[in-house]
């Protein structure tokens, strides 16, 4: 039996609140812990990069620099500080008589008085629910450590805010008082926090269920363990309330084995029918209207863009989306070859000016513009003309030529049951032209090709690096527009009821 843990942090706290049986792995499967995702791990770096700046809103400030191991000591330079008259404590450390020990991101001082204001600084842009259990842990620790506790403010990111030379820490962060909402969680901390240590220090692990709390309020670390005997695709992905939990009273996973006598709601009927047949369904009718909106020139766009939390450009807020990028295919008649164009941003500075100018020549006046999910690059486009003024009526002209090809998948006008339930592009595109693939690209997703942009952008990378992330970028993105061009000549083929790769039942 391991030594018996007598404290329990902030973030176990969470985990516990979400799940006991994490909190039980965490301490006793170690072996279960995965690999920190790499898009985990940006946020993560996000996160504590919202937390430097939101220092520089309070003045006479410390900040307490132990590893988050040595909590001990943490405490002892938190006391040792306050002593000494800051103002303001920078990852403040305290802990209540029964084990509920926490930092803060900011103790401040109130003025004239021996109280104190908790600040937690997230990266959000609003308060979320648990948000409130975060906080009330803090402050139940810091009133248990005796401190005089006056309020409880989170501290987010103004959406608001737009970037003018020098970052305005005072604008770009919101001071929301939470004392109320938070106070009235308070009784029940101490009995969480006892039932989990309790939990901590158990031999036995918890019996609990799987169900919608492994990913909410956010994906547990042990969904690969705990969900592992469910199907990739399995009724979860169909099903919710009272006909989820029968069937899987009867032990029902496999989409192919729900009865016939349940019938699945809305277009979810579509997909489960697919899937038990093995069929594509093609509603003809549906998919030539589809196309009988589309005018040549076709013009197949996709864009790329970073969306820090901290605006790295002027006249730009956070989490705004910045294109750098765009790839685009045109075609001047059905049929025809194609020519490619793309566009990306490779010089210091705001790529938007340039990216607009380029999109501009490049989109012409007449025929239509091709993306997938319109309301990414329609958003982007109005974002840009409030941005730029003048040049607003043009790129209107380019959202009123736009197409959405996503519709006549994602309404099930043409459905592959290897789509498992999902109209992405990364569900689509396999399914119905396996030999495009995005599996052996080094940037494979918008998120990295994001992350990989941005590193340019904030000099982490070399000038080595660069390149490599640009030769990736214009490889990642010409294939989200060649895989639009071949959707669109699938849509044809199954429109005039070309012999699919399987059988074909056709409304």
């Amino acid at each position: 039996m391991p030594k018996p843990i007598k404290r329990i942090s902030k973030s176990q706290y969470l985990k516990g609140l979400q799940c006991p049986k994490a909190l039980w792995f965490y301490r006793h499967r170690r072996d279960l812990y995965p690999e920190i995702p790499a898009a985990k791990q940006r946020l993560f770096d996000s996160g504590h990069e919202v937390g430097q700046i939101a220092q520089a809103y309070f003045e006479n400030g410390i900040e307490i620099t132990e590893k988050y191991y040595q909590i001990d000591q943490a405490i002892t330079s938190t006391m040792r500080a306050v002593k000494q008259g800051y103002e303001a404590i920078y990852e403040a450390t305290a802990c209540s008589r029964d084990g509920a020990y926490s930092r803060i991101d900011i103790l401040s001082k109130v003025a004239d008085s021996e109280k104190w204001d908790l600040v937690e600084v997230k990266q959000s842009t609003g308060v979320k629910d648990y948000h409130l259990d975060d906080m009330s842990l803090q402050r139940y620790a810091f009133l248990g450590a005796g401190y005089s506790i006056r309020s409880s403010f989170l501290m987010h990111v103004n959406n608001q805010y737009v970037r003018r030379g020098k970052l305005d820490p005072k604008g770009l962060f919101v001071l929301l008082d939470c004392t109320e909402l938070v106070e009235s969680r308070l009784p029940r901390v101490p009995g969480y926090v006892a039932d989990l240590l309790e939990i901590l220090n158990s031999d036995i692990e918890p019996d609990i269920k799987i169900d919608a709390h492994c990913k909410k309020p956010f994906e547990c670390d042990y969904v690969h363990h705990c969900w592992k005997h469910v199907p990739d695709y399995s009724v979860y992905d169909i099903f919710k309330g009272p006909q989820l939990q029968a069937l899987l009273s009867e032990c029902i996973l496999e989409v192919s084995d729900i009865p016939a006598s349940i019938s699945a709601p809305g277009l979810k009927a579509i997909d489960v029918n697919a899937y038990r047949k093995q069929t594509i369904y093609a509603d003809k009718k549906r998919i030539n209207d589809f196309l009988d909106t589309l005018t040549y020139p076709i013009y197949y766009l996709d864009y790329e863009t970073i969306f820090p939390a901290i605006p790295v450009f002027d006249n730009a807020s956070p989490y705004q989306q910045i294109p750098f990028q765009f790839s685009l295919h045109i075609q001047e008649k059905k049929g025809a070859g194609l020519k490619h164009i793309d566009f990306l941003h490779t010089e210091p500075g705001d790529p938007r000016l340039d990216f607009i100018a380029a999109l501009l020549e490049n989109c012409g006046r007449h025929g239509t513009v091709l993306v997938y999910n319109m309301g990414f690059e329609s958003r982007i486009n109005r974002e840009l003309g409030q941005a730029f003024p003048r040049y607003q009526l043009e790129l209107e002209n380019i959202n009123a030529r736009m197409v959405d090809l996503l519709v006549p998948f994602r309404s099930r006008h043409l459905y592959h049951p290897d789509m498992t339930g999902s109209a992405s592009l990364k569900n689509v595109l396999p399914a119905f032209v396996p030999d495009l693939k995005y599996d052996d690209l080094t940037i494979a997703d918008g998120d990295t090709a994001s992350a990989m942009y941005l590193s340019c952008v904030k000099g982490s990378a070399s000038d080595v690096e660069k390149e490599t992330i640009y030769k990736n970028l214009r490889i990642y993105c010409a294939l989200d527009t060649l895989a639009e061009v071949r959707l669109l000549d699938v849509l044809y083929a199954y429109a005039s009821q070309r012999p699919p790769t399987l059988s074909v039942a056709y409304d």
